[in-house]
Order: structure tokens, then C-alpha cells, then sequence
């Protein structure tokens, strides 16, 4: 009995190319004419986007696919047995555990439809994860190229707290650049009060990268240290101790910030106005002096802080508030959550860092878009009426 000859084309998933390292071999086969047809090396993955099979006019063949052990077929790629010989038109996929399955079709041409369809979404799925991989590597460079331009800003060259060179840890919620030994003790103090992150080590996401762009030591100087009353500032050789009673006389008593400018306002309404604004500095003063139940302050019509950001679609403030308590679950007279103005203001970050947080998303239509206007506006509209001059 003549037998039928098959030609097996191997193809891997390369490493750092694909994450299915897996290897799959087809075999097509013609047993009519007792001679291989093969199609170009095509490989496959359990996980690839899900295939749209040409038709088959006997589909409701059961043998149209199954699974066959790797008994059946020998090392030299010839099949074994008679039977296997008179099935028309297959081919086989087999993976690199020795996994196989067994196509059948009912003519060249669909054979040849299958394999296609096969081949066309190897490559969909092989550009995919080059186009991924790509796309990773230049996220990387870019946020090196950021965190470097970091390090640049002014005051960063030096720890905040003890004037050490080249800091390389951060206090994110402080927008500072700190050192390691420094970078230890705000640790200890809590992430109320700072947030620890490495320059080198951990991942920046966007969001952050800004806010640290935005702040940096001098800004931050500005406000947690305006007022030393006549104290000396530890130098980069102080002992640990040296630095803990200066930053927690910084951060945790507090007794070196800036003053407050004299004002009828109350701290909540000035945050409110610094924040419809866009005054970073004041809001990094008065988020350094208020209390959470300040922070959180609402104007007439329910809307806090939080929703000015969101509505000015200034991921920095909106993150900043976050960290300092202002509340998430907050709606303002006409139910409208933060997350609701930042996608009225078309601000997938702020939707984003929103969302991350648990800041409902129940998508309500806004009543009114704020717009900041002045005090004869009309009241119904939501935080329509925050400005500078209504505050003032």
C-alpha cells in the first residue's frame, strides 16, 4: 500500500516576541493524489483572536475536528494506518508539549480556506505583540527621558531635607525629590503625610510624573519651610537622628509652613477659588495647613474642590486632593460625581485616577457645565457660580 508522504513545517514563538512560547506544527496532507501539499509555516496559539472559519458544506460531520494521540503517528511524519490514509484533505496541529488535533476538510479548497484564515491570524497576532513590545520600549525611554527632566528641575539637584546631591527618591504627595537616607524616615511617617517612591525602582505612571514635574523642591520649599524660626537645617553627614527631628518637625508638627494670607474667606472657599484657578502653589499651601473637614468644604451647590479639577481636567490638583482626603463619593446638588465632570471636560486622566480611587462613575448627565462665571449667575446651575470674584 503506497504511503501517503507529509511534510511538517515548524515555526516557534520567540522569546520576548510573543508571550505563548509555544510550538505548533501543521501537516496537510492529500492522500487522493498520494502526495503532500503543504502551505507556508504557519503557527497558531490557544490565546489568538478568536477565527471566523470559511464554510463547510458537511458540517455536521463529527470527525470535522478531534484530538488523536500521539500514537498514531511515527517520528518519520508518515501516518500508520490504513484509515488514516483514505481521510481526505487533513491537517494537523500539534503543539510543543505533543499536543495534537486533527482538521479535516472536505476539499482543497476549503482546506486551503482554513489554513489561510490560520495564517492570517498568526500574523495579525505576531504584529500585535511586536506592535506591543515596540510600544513598551518606548514607554520606557519615555519615562526615563521624564525622570530625568525631574532631576532637572530646579532644587531637585538636592535632598529637600538634608541638601544631600542628587537625590533619588520622591515624595510624591510633597512633590519633593529626597534622599535615601531621608527617603527612610518619610516612610516612617506615614503616607498621610508622604509618600515614598523610587526614582529608580518603581514605575511612574503618567499622573505621577506630572505632579512631580509641577511641584519640586523649591515650590515645596516654599511652603513646608517659609519659616525656620532661626533652626538649623541638618546637612547630608547628619546622623538619623538629626534628620528625624527636622522632618517631623517639617511635616508631622508642621511648624516651619508658610502663613496664610489674611482673608474673610474660610480655608475650604479659598481651596475652592485657588483650585477654579489653577493656583498650584496656594493649593499646595492650604492642602499643607487644612484639616480633611476643611479640604472637603463645599460651595452652595455641593461641589468640592474635587469636582473643580475634574471639570478643569488638571490631573495634578485632581491627584493631589485625592491624597489629601478630599472625598471621592462627594455629588454635588444635582448628583454629579467628580468622575461626571471629568469626562464633560473630556479628561481621560482624570477618569482614570478617579476611577482608580473609587469615585462612582454612574455617568449622570450634567445639569449645567461650571463656568466659573460671577455671583449674578444663575444658582441652579451645578458649581456654575465659583469664581474668583464670587469668592473674593
Amino acid at each position: 500500500m503506497k504511503h501517503m508522504k507529509a511534510l511538517n513545517l515548524q515555526i516557534w514563538f520567540y522569546k520576548g516576541l510573543c508571550s505563548d512560547p509555544d510550538l505548533f506544527l501543521f501537516e496537510l496532507t492529500d492522500t487522493a493524489l498520494g502526495e503532500s501539499v503543504c502551505s507556508s509555516p504557519s503557527i497558531s496559539s490557544t490565546t489568538s483572536p478568536k477565527m471566523e472559519p470559511p464554510p463547510s458544506p458537511h458540517a455536521n460531520r463529527k470527525k470535522h475536528r478531534r484530538k488523536k494521540s500521539t500514537s498514531n503517528f511515527r517520528a518519520d511524519g508518515l501516518s500508520g494506518t490504513a484509515e488514516e490514509q483514505e481521510e481526505n484533505f487533513e491537517f494537523i496541529i500539534v503543539s510543543l508539549t505533543g499536543q495534537m488535533w486533527n482538521f479535516e476538510a472536505t476539499s482543497y479548497e476549503e482546506r486551503d480556506a482554513w489554513v489561510q484564515v490560520i495564517e492570517s491570524q498568526i500574523l495579525a497576532s505576531l504584529q500585535s505583540c511586536e506592535s506591543s513590545k515596540n510600544k513598551s520600549r518606548l514607554t520606557s525611554q519615555s519615562e526615563a527621558l521624564a525622570l530625568q527632566s525631574i532631576r532637572g528641575i530646579r532644587g531637585n539637584g538636592r535632598c529637600a531635607d538634608c541638601e544631600a546631591q542628587n537625590p533619588d527618591w520622591a515624595s510624591l504627595n510633597l512633590g519633593a525629590l529626597i534622599c535615601i537616607e531621608c527617603s527612610g524616615i518619610h516612610r516612617n511617617l506615614g503616607t498621610h503625610l508622604s509618600r515614598v517612591r523610587s526614582l529608580d525602582l518603581d514605575e511612574w505612571p503618567l499622573e505621577l510624573i506630572k505632579v512631580m514635574s509641577a511641584i519640586g523642591n523649591e515650590l515645596a520649599n516654599s511652603v513646608w519651610e517659609a519659616n525656620t524660626q532661626g533652626r538649623l537645617k541638618p546637612g547630608p553627614d547628619a546622623s538619623r537622628e538629626e534628620r528625624e527631628r527636622w522632618i517631623r518637625a517639617k511635616y508631622e508638627q508642621r511648624l516651619f509652613l508658610a502663613l496664610l494670607p489674611c482673608t474673610d474667606l474660610s480655608l475650604g472657599q479659598r481651596l475652592l477659588r485657588a483650585t477654579a484657578e489653577e493656583d498650584l502653589r496656594t493649593i499646595v499651601l492650604l492642602l499643607a495647613h487644612g484639616s480633611r473637614q476643611q479640604v472637603n468644604e463645599t460651595y452652595r451647590d455641593g461641589c468640592n474642590a474635587l469636582h473643580l479639577a475634574s471639570h478643569k481636567g488638571n490631573v495634578v490638583m485632581a491627584q493631589l486632593l485625592v491624597w489629601y482626603g478630599v472625598d471621592l463619593m462627594a455629588r454635588d446638588t444635582h448628583g454629579n460625581s467628580a468622575v461626571t465632570y471629568a469626562r464633560q471636560a473630556s479628561s481621560q486622566e482624570c477618569v482614570d485616577i478617579l476611577s482608580q480611587y473609587g469615585c462612582p462613575d454612574d455617568r449622570y448627565p450634567l445639569v449645567a457645565t461650571p463656568n466659573l462665571s460671577r455671583r449674578n449667575a444663575n444658582r441652579n446651575n451645578s458649581c456654575s457660580s465659583i469664581g474668583s470674584a464670587s469668592l473674593i
